[in-house]
């Protein structure tokens, strides 16, 4: 008995202790939701002054309302996500409530790569929406020149997204692999 125990011991010895920070984790986990809350409040903004600007700037002419449809819509779409608060935390054990962070955090991978994608198709359908009703009885030279700047508004926007995810995946990645270290 004494030498299971000796051995028992030395096993419990020599197992490396976790290198995980729950300090650290914490705080990353603080920063990633006060930046949520940022954008929450920068799209909200966005999306107040958008539906101002239209109203009071455009015509209402079908073009324009059916652009103004489709950007309110791509807002919506991309603000939805941020607005989903995390799961409810009250009577839950610690493994469910970090299952449920890494499910809060795989869903905030999908905003860039999904969410903001739809948002600038959305958003680019509406330009070129636009600009046919606002250059209808100009020059075919003109009118394929401002569709043409909204493609490469659109290789712009791809790339800021590019960007937005590759800054995601940096800060996200790492944090879902700590907690599901936490859960093993």
């Amino acid at each position: 008995m004494e030498d299971e125990l000796n051995k028992w011991e030395g096993l419990w010895q020599q197992q490396k202790a976790s290198d995980i920070d729950i300090d650290k984790l914490t705080c990353r986990l603080i920063k990633l939701e006060r930046i949520t809350k940022f954008q929450r409040l920068l799209l909200l903004l966005v999306s107040v002054f958008t539906i101002y600007s239209m109203y009071t700037h455009l015509t209402l002419n079908s073009y324009n309302v059916t652009a103004a449809l489709i950007i309110l819509t791509g807002l919506l779409i991309l603000l939805i996500p941020l607005l989903k608060k995390k799961s409810d935390i009250n009577n839950i054990n610690n493994y469910q409530f970090v299952e449920n962070h890494i499910q809060y955090l795989k869903k905030k991978l999908l905003i860039p790569k999904v969410y903001f994608l739809i948002f600038i198709t959305l958003f680019i359908l509406a330009l070129n929406i636009a600009f046919i009703g606002a250059l209808k009885n100009t020059y075919w030279t003109y009118k394929m020149l401002f569709h043409f700047s909204t493609i490469i508004l659109f290789i712009v926007l791809l790339i800021v997204r590019k960007v937005g995810i590759k800054n995601y995946n940096h800060e996200i990645l790492p944090l879902i692999k700590k907690l599901k270290n936490i859960n093993k």
